[in-house]
């Protein structure tokens, strides 16, 4: 038994996805560039939690663009969005972040390209 336990956890270490490259981003609302591929992410206002806003990422190439948002080392519960491709290509969809008990404001944004993870770290208003 203790060696199928041994095994599976070898298993689903090979599994686990690498962390996405983080990025500080001051302002989400005049946007933030992300290397290497210079994908853009941009919000129409601060961040607030409960406060719906919308983000627009442009990569006019992509055929799948998802959002991730979480806390370092806190559940904050799924908060997953797949955006919505435009006609000018960029993509889009309304978040709505929820509140931190602890009265932290440190988020950070996963934001997936085609199955490729680029993260932004960023704080709410």
């Amino acid at each position: 038994m203790r060696s199928l336990l041994l095994f599976a956890v070898i298993m689903l270490a090979g599994c686990v996805q690498q962390e996405a490259p983080v990025v500080a981003c001051s302002a989400l609302t005049q946007g933030c560039t992300l290397e290497p591929d210079k994908l853009f992410a941009q919000t129409d206002s601060v961040p607030t939690p409960l406060k719906p806003f919308s983000l627009t990422v442009v990569a006019p190439s992509a055929q799948e663009v998802q959002v991730e948002l979480h806390m370092q080392g806190m559940e904050m519960g799924l908060n997953r969005y797949r955006l919505i491709r435009q006609a000018n290509g960029e993509w889009r969809a309304t978040i709505t972040l929820p509140v931190c008990v602890t009265g932290r404001r440190d988020w950070l944004m996963v934001i997936e390209v085609d199955g490729v993870q680029r993260a932004l770290a960023f704080q709410t208003g």
